[in-house]
């Protein structure tokens, strides 16, 4: 899903896009190039010195405030996300290894 930010031109402007799978992202196009970014401070890093401009600062308080509306994948500071991590385990030792169970016939 794409959310366009209200006060985009044709010269630059930034969209949210919400994924089912992978994290949910922003795309900023400004001087002739398109950059992905994960979070609202990385939007405003985008822009260079631009970046205390009005417009810029309208653009990364919406980016805020759709991070907190639709969430991130990138925040694991959550409570679920610790939960999950108490629950299953971390890193290759939390999964089955497949090959572990089978034997080799030659």
């Amino acid at each position: 899903m794409e959310y366009n930010f209200e006060k985009n031109t044709n010269s630059c402007n930034v969209t949210y896009f919400r994924n089912r799978t992978g994290p949910n992202w922003f795309r900023v196009f400004y001087k002739d190039g398109a950059r992905v970014c994960h979070t609202p401070k990385d939007v405003g890093r985008a822009f260079g010195v631009a970046k205390f401009t009005p417009w810029v600062n309208e653009c990364r308080e919406w980016c805020y405030k759709m991070v907190s509306k639709f969430g991130s994948d990138l925040d694991k500071d959550n409570d679920e996300y610790r939960k999950y991590i108490e629950k299953h385990g971390f890193g290759p030792e939390a999964h089955e290894e497949p090959n572990d169970n089978t034997r080799t016939i030659i």
